[in-house]
């Protein structure tokens, strides 16, 4: 087991709210480093009657990595977790700060998600699900006053290469 591709952060894309009750827990490995990866979940003040163990699915891989993912439903919408991950060879449970071969007795030195606000979850209006967006980068526009135009600008219709400047001008009409 390759601990050094070993990869989760507690925030961001690797751990975040869904919707009002659930999680997403997310972990990185090395591609086909392990044969199995759970997240131990549980409330850090009611982790004896809480805790859990969820299997984490494989939900993508590149050249280097497998990332697994699980979702989970917090009691309280606050959760402590870790990682169990077993290859052929051996098992270890992931915390915070380290690696262990012992399971934790209790949610100290786990990784938090201290609250799921509903305020921090992403709920987009309806209608974008059947929305078409563009995202238009012009190169260049044609220049409607060439008085104003710097020194090097090429002309209207030239044609690109590297480095070279274009300018971007707005007509002012009257």
């Amino acid at each position: 087991m390759l601990l050094e591709a070993i990869y989760h952060h507690p925030k961001r894309n690797w751990a975040f709210g869904y919707d009002d009750a659930t999680l997403f827990l997310r972990l990185r490995v090395k591609k086909n480093d392990l044969t199995a990866v759970h997240a131990l979940t549980g409330d850090k003040y009611d982790w004896d009657r809480t805790r859990q163990l969820i299997p984490m699915s494989k939900f993508a891989t590149d050249g280097r990595f497998d990332y697994y993912q699980c979702t989970v439903k917090p009691t309280h919408r606050r959760l402590k977790y870790g990682f169990f991950l077993e290859d052929e060879e051996e098992q270890l449970w992931m915390n915070e700060n380290d690696f262990t071969t012992q399971e934790p007795q209790n949610a100290d030195g786990l990784f938090q998600y201290p609250f799921l606000n509903p305020i921090d979850i992403l709920k987009p209006p309806a209608w974008v699900k059947d929305a078409v967006f563009y995202q238009i980068f012009p190169e260049r526009f044609a220049n409607g006053d060439p008085s104003i135009s710097p020194e090097g600008a090429e002309t209207w219709g030239g044609h690109a290469a590297d480095r070279q400047f274009f300018l971007v001008a707005i007509y002012r009409g009257s």
